[in-house]
């Protein structure tokens, strides 16, 4: 069924949707997201319960995500063939659930008529089964409308890509894995300058270096250790023929935070009697740092050189052999680190422009395409084969605009942003932001250009769409200055138009509720139409009831002169609007109207969360009381609204009225038109 919202409603709905991106946004894992999405989908459209499914492909596993007011506990199932190929049948819809489908899975159907689950929303990307969305009953025993499975659809949608995203990182850190184990299975080559230097597993590397300096220096026992940026603790990286013995070793040890200090290696003999020599209950000791760039990295410690006759001292040229290995592997424990942050910035940078919404091109130094994302793959409604390797002139011929950015660019070497831009590449009504910076080496040098492509139809959508229940006027100052989105108002002169239906109560009494409806469509349209043309802020609707203000919350020195006007077009238009109506054998509209002029509050009332611009005032409440004293087809002002308006307009001056919150009674005219 089709179902009218009111301003509040929609507000409601793009406030939750915004949340709903919000929450997305801030999502680093699906699972720490997922009960906040749940919630925010069963508040917006009021229903007592939900739950999200995940869908394990592999194993044909559905296991719940998060639930909310479901006492029944389901962990997971096997989903059958049959019900997958027939859960297709609803892929970018919804299933209304009542209990007797056979083909659903015998533990999920248990749980969903436990729960009195009414809607099924499966959660496809394309072809694959991700998820599954379940929705309970509305409170009060109410009926789902349009709008909920409306805003249903959109949610899901949103839910479909956080689990699609999830799915993606979940298999950058299964690639990340295999990365890891590939670079622990590295061999040492050649000789032991090629073996350190190629090493590129900080593990792999400690064991090797280690080894190789306990064979070179005859040391009974030693250990590689790495200095942790995050702890004081050190951490172990390889120790041999130490036994099971663990040892819990800090960098605030003596001999270790003289090192640390910037002192080079040093022997340690009986005569020394230090800390480290207590901890690890060995007295023969050579330490030596791993220093590169100037950064302590670590160090190594050997025990007890074995010769001919038997356990000697270090003496000074081990002390330099062991520093000259250790500097070799810090370079190699250097790389290693390096390699790995760049491996891990790379795949964060992939995982990064594959998620973002907006589309990223770049185009080398022959003009020619050669990488874009998923985002410039949707927006550009082209698969990568038939972007990448083209030429920017070729896939952009349609869009002019876009390609005089880019030869600009690359031109003046500085970064260009266009707005509002229609884009015909994709084939379809798109409008988009395009911005484009220039690619420069070390050296200075270009090597082409980086495109950002933002697809915003949804934005101008939305922003004519609020135009549509907002005065176009309103939409355009808060656009331009958000500030006046803050709550608080100002006092300023307006001039206040209202209108009523006269004897509309009754007269919808005798109609079906859709005729009530359509009359009051066909009303609002004509009307509405004629308070934008006179450049007027509608206000409020209130049943059949029309607040309009001029002068707020722009003015000018005609406000008064184009709400008269706007009265007089809008008791015309209705004359025309009641023949029609006399043809179609229906009743007439009559209308009242009431203008009244003075001094209000204007400006943005409610909370943080809800507010609404609108003005207050006596000068308002006088214009609703002259409304309410005008007969059908008459227009009824205060004595302020005739001042300088004589010119203009046939004023009949009546008997004064009194008027609820007035002591005195109230001089008012008619309008004569």
């Amino acid at each position: 069924m089709t179902t009218h919202i009111d301003k509040d409603q929609f507000e409601y709905y793009l406030s939750s949707l915004d949340e709903l991106g919000e929450i997305l946004i801030e999502a680093d894992r699906i699972e720490s997201v997922a009960s906040g999405i749940l919630r925010l989908t069963l508040g917006t459209i009021m229903a007592s319960n939900g739950a999200i499914f995940v869908f394990d492909r592999e194993n044909s596993m559905l296991s719940t995500l998060s639930t909310i007011s479901v006492k029944e506990k389901f962990s997971s199932c096997i989903l059958t063939p049959q019900f997958i190929k027939n859960i297709k049948d609803y892929q970018y819809g919804h299933l209304d659930y009542d209990g007797t489908l056979d083909w659903i899975d015998k533990d999920l159907k248990d749980y969903l008529d436990i729960s009195n689950s009414k809607i099924i929303i499966p959660l496809f990307h394309k072809t694959k089964l991700l998820g599954v969305l379940s929705v309970g009953e509305k409170f009060m025993s109410e009926v789902f409308t349009d709008i909920d499975y409306k805003i249903l659809e959109i949610i899901s949608n949103h839910l479909t890509e956080a689990l699609y995203n999830y799915e993606l990182i979940k298999n950058v850190e299964e690639k990340k894995k295999e990365l890891n184990i590939k670079l622990l299975e590295l061999e040492t080559l050649f000789d032991i300058g090629v073996a350190i230097s190629s090493v590129l597993d900080v593990n792999e590397l400690a064991e090797d270096v280690l080894f190789r300096a306990i064979g070179v220096l005859n040391a009974s026992k030693g250990m590689f250790i790495r200095q942790n940026e995050q702890s004081p603790i050190l951490d172990i990286l390889s120790m041999f023929n130490w036994g099971d013995k663990k040892f819990l070793l800090s960098k605030k040890i003596d001999i270790l935070q003289k090192i640390n200090n910037g002192e080079n290696g040093l022997i340690l003999t009986d005569d020394h009697n230090t800390e480290l020599q207590k901890k690890l209950k060995e007295n023969n000791l050579l330490v030596v740092p791993l220093r590169a760039k100037d950064s302590l990295l670590g160090f190594m410690i050997l025990c007890d050189k074995e010769t001919r006759k038997g356990v000697e001292n270090f003496n000074d040229l081990d002390l330099d052999i062991l520093t000259s290995l250790s500097n070799q592997a810090a370079v190699a424990m250097d790389n290693a680190k390096l390699f790995k942050e760049i491996t891990e910035a790379k795949q964060f940078n992939e995982s990064i422009l594959g998620s973002i919404a907006t589309g990223v091109i770049t185009i080398n130094a022959l003009g020619e395409i050669d990488s874009v994302n998923k985002a410039g793959e949707k927006i550009l409604r082209l698969g990568q084969e038939e972007i990448l390797n083209n030429h920017y002139m070729f896939l952009f011929e349609k869009d002019s605009d876009v390609i005089e950015i880019i030869t600009k660019t690359e031109q003046i070497k500085k970064i260009i942003t266009e707005i509002n831009i229609p884009f015909l590449t994709a084939s379809q009504e798109t409008i988009v932001n395009v911005s484009a910076a220039p690619r420069i080496d070390v050296n200075g040098n270009s090597e082409g250009l980086v495109i950002a492509i933002e697809d915003i139809s949804d934005v101008s959508k939305v922003k004519n769409t609020f135009k549509r229940y907002v005065s176009k006027q309103v939409v355009d100052n808060l656009l331009e200055d958000d500030t006046k989105l803050n709550l608080g108002g100002e006092e300023r002169e307006v001039t206040i138009l209202f209108t009523d239906i006269r004897g509309f109560t009754s007269m919808s009494e005798s109609m079906k509720p859709e005729e009530v409806v359509m009359t009051l469509n066909e009303y609002f349209s004509e009307m509405i139409d004629i308070v934008f043309k006179y450049n007027g802020t509608l206000d409020k609707i209130i049943g059949d009831e029309l607040m309009v203000v001029f002068g707020a919350p722009l003015a000018a020195e005609d406000d008064t002169e184009r709400a008269l006007n706007t009265a007089i077009e809008m008791q015309n238009k209705i004359k025309e609007l009641n023949n029609i109506r006399k043809k179609r054998k229906e009743k007439p509209v009559l209308v009242g109207a009431g203008i009244n002029k003075g001094y209000v509050v204007s400006g943005n009332i409610g909370s943080r969360d809800m507010m609404d611009y609108t003005v207050i005032g006596d000068t308002v409440n006088l214009g609703s009381r002259l409304c309410s004293a005008a007969g059908p087809g008459e227009i009824i002002v205060s004595k302020e609204v005739t001042k300088n308006q004589d010119k203009h307009f046939n004023f009949e001056e009546l008997v004064p009225i009194n008027v609820k919150g007035k002591k005195d009674k109230i001089n008012i005219f008619k309008v004569n038109y």
